[in-house]
């Protein structure tokens, strides 16, 4: 019982050791292939943008672009729109 024990633990180190070694390789693939391109490794930290198309209101969800575009320019929902209201 106690070699299974350790034969377990063994793999489980193991496969840490292999999760970490292809995350490893992924980040150095990832960079390669950003270098190839001829931009910049970096991540993008551009979050996306939603703009109203009726105003100049920006908006990070389009659930609040929604909700700006029902009050503020009383656009109905496609639910309600959907079903005869």
């Amino acid at each position: 019982m106690t070699s299974l024990k350790q034969t377990v633990r063994s793999l489980i180190t193991a496969k840490k050791s292999i999760v970490t070694l292809e995350g490893r390789l992924l980040q150095t693939l990832a960079r390669m292939a950003a270098k190839g391109r001829g931009q910049a490794a970096k991540p993008s930290s551009r979050r996306r943008v939603l703009k109203c198309p009726r105003c100049s209101r920006k908006f990070a969800l389009p659930l609040h672009l929604g909700r700006h575009l029902s009050v503020t320019h009383k656009r109905k929902s496609q639910r309600a729109a959907s079903s005869g209201r």
